[in-house]
């Protein structure tokens, strides 16, 4: 209950700085936040699974570095630099959740309604990299950004087969980090090329943390499956 409520406290207290961050318009400030967020997520929860695994380890390592890259990121190619070593980031937590995820036979309604979701958001995130095409001069640019939304898009479509095939805490902390990402970058894209508004920044900012925390408590967080009753 003690370190629930520290991490709790913790949690607040950097969210509160994210928004001051934000509005003071120190958005390298946004990014040392996530990373001090993240790190001490995992070293809070440390006791909680001590088997972490190399999975774990890439996508700290990645991801760390990635917003440090960003703080930099109006200099030289740090912003195309993050976003490689974020997608190197997100491979890793495709690879985590492929060791949890078995095939089975489903029926043609639940295929029918993956395929819909799945063309949904596939569509949905089509459009928005289309439209990024016209404020991106550099083809070189645009092209790590087309392989960075195509990565996020087969992150979402194997959250949700674990999701459907598992139905546990973990896998719902998966989706979780999922949902929180995709609109975590689409918010920061909105901010880059379209408009600079403080309330977007502060939803993706918060959003950000939100993925950090999801993200370690999916690695910590052991696979068992659970009925609704143990979800509410």
């Amino acid at each position: 209950m003690k370190l629930k409520f520290i991490f709790i406290t913790a949690f607040i207290c950097l969210m509160i700085l994210d928004i001051m961050a934000v509005f003071s318009t120190w958005f390298w400030g946004v990014n040392i936040i996530y990373i001090i967020f993240l790190f001490t997520a995992v070293w809070m929860f440390r006791k909680k699974y001590k088997k972490f695994n190399t999975y774990l380890f890439i996508f700290l390592g990645f991801s760390g570095l990635a917003f440090l890259a960003r703080i930099f990121e109006t200099a030289w190619y740090f912003n195309q630099v993050s976003l490689i070593l974020l997608t190197i980031a997100y491979l890793a937590l495709i690879m985590e959740s492929v060791k949890y995820i078995e095939m089975k036979n489903a029926s043609n309604y639940m295929l029918l309604y993956f395929t819909l979701i799945v063309g949904i958001n596939a569509y949905l995130l089509g459009i928005h990299v289309l439209d990024l095409r016209v404020h991106i001069s550099s083809g070189l640019n645009y092209g790590i950004y087309i392989f960075y939304y195509i990565n996020l898009l087969i992150l979402g479509i194997f959250g949700f087969i674990y999701y459907l095939n598992s139905y546990s805490k973990k896998a719902v902390y998966f989706v979780s980090l999922i949902l929180a990402l995709i609109f975590a970058e689409v918010l920061r894209d909105m901010g880059v090329f379209y408009m600079q508004d403080p309330s977007v920044e502060v939803a993706e900012a918060i959003l950000r943390l939100a993925v950090a925390l999801f993200a370690v408590l999916f690695f910590i967080t052991k696979e068992k499956k659970l009925r609704l009753i143990n979800m509410i």
